[in-house]
């Protein structure tokens, strides 16, 4: 189904116009980036694991959010999808 890729792209480009400036350089964003690309690569691997998140932080802190979204994003698309 076509739907996958039209919510990659919405959610790059909602990740790109989420983020402020320095935002990228906070150790939140940073964290919740690698926990993203973490996230994706589990997904993508020969048996898929559950997303890799601080469930807290996802919800109260933007910058963690922030980055989680945008290198789940980042990392799903090098990956190039499920590995089936």
């Amino acid at each position: 189904m076509r739907v996958r890729p039209l919510v990659l792209a919405l959610l790059l480009v909602t990740a790109a116009c989420a983020g402020r400036p320095g935002e990228e350089g906070s150790p939140f964003y940073q964290a919740g980036f690698g926990d993203g690309c973490a996230s994706a690569a589990a997904e993508m691997g020969p048996v898929p694991r559950p997303a890799q998140r601080d469930e807290a932080l996802f919800a109260k802190d933007e910058g963690y959010r922030t980055g989680w979204i945008s290198g789940h994003a980042a990392c799903r698309m090098q990956g190039g999808g499920p590995n089936l």
